[in-house]
């Protein structure tokens, strides 16, 4: 093929694409919901960084509108023992047809970590990986059909990735 007919169908393959129209759109919630972004977690100082309390309920609040959610029909997949907090892998999948995914955590400043929009007919299953201060309990929860359902599971950090 010769390089002038090659541009030339490159250039018209941009272009149609670019005209194409697009089904995906994305909610940036950092914008829309700030006030989900700022809910902390408070911890005591004085006794080595231990939970006082969390804002989970809060952060769920700011994105569902409730705190409240009925335990199953979502799996959680997060290391018992994490030997590095700062990499810990969560996995998030439900067969619900949901519109919104949510993962929060109680060990860190901030509360939430990732909202996910979910399109019509999507499949939700999403994998991330999140950073621990310390031990503690991450939740996912998944907004379908106006209800919210998910879980919750403990994860320890240990300290210097000895695994004790």
């Amino acid at each position: 093929m010769e390089r002038r007919k090659f541009l030339g169908l490159g250039i018209a393959g941009a272009a149609a694409l670019a005209l194409a129209p697009s089904t995906l759109s994305a909610i940036d919630f950092r914008s829309t919901k700030p006030k989900a972004w700022s809910v902390a977690n408070k911890f005591d100082k004085g006794t080595k960084g231990n939970l006082v309390q969390s804002g989970v309920p809060a952060a769920m609040k700011e994105i569902f509108g409730t705190d409240k959610f009925t335990e199953g029909k979502v799996k959680l997949k997060t290391p018992d023992i994490a030997e590095n907090g700062a990499v810990v892998p969560v996995s998030v999948s439900s067969k619900l047809a949901g519109s919104k995914v949510a993962i929060l955590q109680d060990c860190n400043p901030e509360a939430l970590v990732a909202v996910f929009t979910v399109p019509a007919a999507g499949i939700i299953d999403y994998g991330v990986r999140i950073k621990m201060q310390q031990t503690g309990t991450v939740t996912a929860v998944v907004e379908a059909d106006g209800k919210l359902y998910g879980t919750s599971k403990s994860t320890k950090v240990t300290a210097g990735g000895c695994g004790g």
